[in-house]
């Protein structure tokens, strides 16, 4: 996992595909999302392989091979494995995994939860609001966890730079790392927001502590924002299937929804802001609802 942990920063190609598999994974935390991506980087909803058995009533099919994750809740660290969807089949009355996907008629209703909790517009379109938030959240991290964040440059890059350089590399870093993981969970091709030059901050996170110390900030603040919009277009596929039952006079199916949540282990006239502009107009952001 250590070496897994430094190539990822030490490539842009390697980072962003990561930040793919990130996104599919996003209830996961950042130590087992790497490790998903190193064996099986194309995996979409991954789970024990008890949970598949019992929960989903779904069978993992011989041959498959478990995707190793490190187990450290007891005293000594352990391996404990899972496995994708795809290594699975259908048992009777199996349930399948219910995986969300962002369309177009979801805009308003995820504009309006994001600009409630951040404070971010989102009258620009989808992906500035994005940007909106993954700076705003890149800054919150920092705030709240500089001291820490400071203590890991010993040995990369990032040590011949101040106190306020290392802010600036770090929050760049985190903000485009976040608005890309959040951009590609949400289907809208990131590489067309972002280039190979927006990436340049991430080689200075060189040593396992700080490349972990940034995974760890894209990790957290992409799965908050990524649990809101589920959350969100949950609830407007629930109504819109309340309306089409209605509509048809059939009864309400009022339970909530059967299946794997997304990767869960139990899922006006100014001019819009062009990509770049977002860290200065982030400052002008209200905070909104408090990250977790």
């Amino acid at each position: 996992s250590q070496l897994v942990v430094t190539r990822l920063t030490g490539s842009y190609q390697e980072w962003t595909a990561f930040l793919c598999t990130a996104g599919r994974l996003y209830k996961y935390p950042f130590p087992d999302q790497m490790m998903i991506y190193a064996q099986r980087p194309n995996a979409t909803a991954c789970a024990e392989y008890d949970f598949w058995n019992e929960k989903m009533r779904r069978y993992v099919m011989r041959g498959s091979k478990g995707i190793a994750l490190i187990d450290t809740r007891g005293d000594k660290a352990r391996l404990r494995y899972v496995f994708d969807v795809a290594d699975t089949a259908e048992l009777e009355n199996a349930r399948r995994p219910q995986l969300w996907q962002y369309r177009p008629e979801h805009q308003a209703d995820v504009a309006a939860a994001l600009e409630t909790r951040y404070g971010a517009s989102g009258k620009y379109g989808f992906a500035t609001q994005i940007e909106l938030v993954s700076s705003l959240l890149a800054q919150t991290y920092w705030d709240e966890n500089q001291e820490d964040l400071l203590r890991i440059v010993d040995g990369s890059v990032l040590e011949e730079y101040d106190k306020d350089d290392i802010r600036e590399k770090f929050q760049n870093a985190a903000f485009i790392s976040i608005a890309y993981t959040i951009m590609s969970r949400c289907g809208l091709e990131p590489e067309s927001y972002f280039t190979h030059e927006d990436f340049m901050d991430i080689f200075d996170f060189s040593t396992i502590p700080s490349a972990t110390a940034l995974g760890m900030a894209v990790s957290q603040s992409s799965e908050q924002v990524l649990r809101q919009i589920e959350v969100t277009i949950r609830a407007f596929e629930r109504e819109k299937r309340k309306e089409r039952s209605e509509s048809h006079g059939e009864q309400i199916d009022v339970q909530p929804e059967r299946g794997l949540l997304d990767s869960e282990p139990d899922i006006g006239g100014s001019a819009v802001p062009a990509p770049g502009q977002i860290r200065e107009n982030a400052a002008e952001i209200s905070e909104g609802e408090p990250p977790d």
